[in-house]
């Protein structure tokens, strides 16, 4: 198994190579020498907490993006407090139609750390290209998964556009299940304006095919119900 230095260094050898910055501009950036640079990204060195600060600012990234979290185990305290669809998972995906473009948008979530309780730090990838490198994506959320009796919340901000905030609700998290329907709500910037659409969250990747492009474009039931209610629900 890796060291934590080595996860912290592949890390952050990704987000360098994706900002197109060479050893020796990022080492001038940071003011350090190449080789330590290096030794960084090859986990020769441990970080301390400042420096890992600074290269987080250099790359323009969350900090919690270069940190490296152990796949949470089912421990008596972690069934206590997460739910059943939740449990034991450090990333999940989430799928919904973009109407706009007439194609499925996928995103990818990392649960990073425990903040206290029922709450926990995720990072959210949205218009993702491809799994493989998956934090090369169109926006970059930061937030956190909150854990209630009768369903869990995810509440994220952009992080470059901290104007854009969303709410994911996911009902029912207790009851597992492959994947779950929830509400995501919040501001669209093409064109500006409130927006609320169904997503799927899934344990698992989807295969993206016109099956799960039915499950996620509202049906004719979905506008039953928002013209009984006036308001857009999913369940």
């Amino acid at each position: 198994m890796a060291s934590v230095a080595s996860e912290i260094g592949a890390k952050i050898k990704y987000f360098r190579k994706n900002k197109n910055f060479s050893l020796q501009e990022m080492a001038d950036l940071l003011c350090k020498s190449k080789s330590t640079v290096s030794k960084y990204e090859n986990g020769q060195i441990s970080i301390d907490i400042e420096t890992l600060y600074d290269i987080a600012k250099v790359l323009g990234v969350h900090v919690e993006q270069l940190l490296y979290s152990e796949p949470m185990e089912t421990t008596a305290k972690v069934l206590h407090t997460v739910p059943a669809f939740f449990r034991a998972l450090s990333q999940f995906y989430i799928y919904f139609y973009d109407g706009r473009i007439h194609e499925i948008s996928r995103c990818v979530v990392d649960i990073l750390s425990q903040a206290g309780g029922n709450h926990y730090k995720v990072m959210m990838y949205m218009n993702i290209d491809s799994y493989e490198h998956y934090q090369n994506c169109e926006n970059t959320y930061f937030g956190f998964l909150h854990h209630y009796d009768s369903l869990s919340k995810l509440t994220l901000t952009n992080r470059d556009n901290p104007m854009e905030q969303v709410t994911i609700t996911v009902l029912a998290s207790f009851l597992d299940a492959p994947c779950k329907m929830g509400l995501f709500t919040g501001i669209s910037s093409r064109p500006m304006m409130p927006v609320a659409t169904k997503v799927m969250v899934s344990k698992k990747k989807q295969k993206e095919d016109t099956t799960l492009i039915e499950h996620l474009k509202i049906s004719k039931e979905d506008i039953k119900t928002m013209k009984l209610y006036n308001m857009f629900t999913v369940t």
